[in-house]
């Protein structure tokens, strides 16, 4: 409950942990805005090019259908925690990009292969990194989903189900994005 003042008299607003989450929202949206630029600009020191970069970060939004299905699926509602989940869940599902198309790009380079081959080769031979890195974290976050807490449940939720869907649709679009955006060079 808040009492403000003002001209007219008292005015009392009553509040709770919604209101809370709001006004939180904005500086937390913020902080992802920045994470995620500061990622792309890490992604650009790294791979010199920013079509590599911007591809990587393609598996950004891949997460996102996980989350919302985790979610969904789990019965937890999106709140704080959901959100923190999220942005931690961006920087993971980064990495998975950078060891796929890294790995194409060393077989392009030191292999000689075309883009097809490359892309075909790096989800092949990087399925198992990927897969096991990924599903370790997901199962590594069941017991908070477990748990039932109102608090470490949404989290829990959003990193297991956004890194599994996440995964599957990052060795699978992935490969196929880098063959047609970069066919031509």
């Amino acid at each position: 409950m808040r009492i403000k003042l003002s001209l007219f008299g008292p005015i009392i607003k009553y509040g709770g942990e919604q209101e809370n989450e709001l006004e939180n929202y904005p500086s937390l949206a913020k902080a992802l805005i920045v994470g995620v630029v500061l990622i792309f600009f890490i992604l650009l020191f790294q791979f010199k090019k920013p079509g590599f970069a911007l591809l990587i970060m393609t598996t950004m939004p891949l997460s996102l259908l996980g989350a919302g299905i985790g979610l969904w699926l789990t019965g937890y509602p999106f709140g704080l925690t959901s959100f923190l989940g999220i942005m931690s869940l961006m920087g993971i599902v980064v990495r998975n990009g950078i060891i796929l198309i890294d790995y194409a790009e060393e077989l392009r380079n030191k292999e000689g292969m075309s883009i097809k081959e490359a892309a075909l080769a790096s989800g092949r031979r990087r399925m198992r990194p990927i897969f096991l890195t990924s599903f370790a974290a997901a199962i590594g976050v069941v017991p908070m989903i477990m748990s039932g807490s109102t608090l470490w449940g949404p989290l829990g939720s959003v990193v297991c189900f956004g890194l599994l869907v996440s995964m599957i649709l990052t060795l699978y679009v992935l490969p196929v994005l880098y063959y047609r955006l970069f066919r031509k060079s």
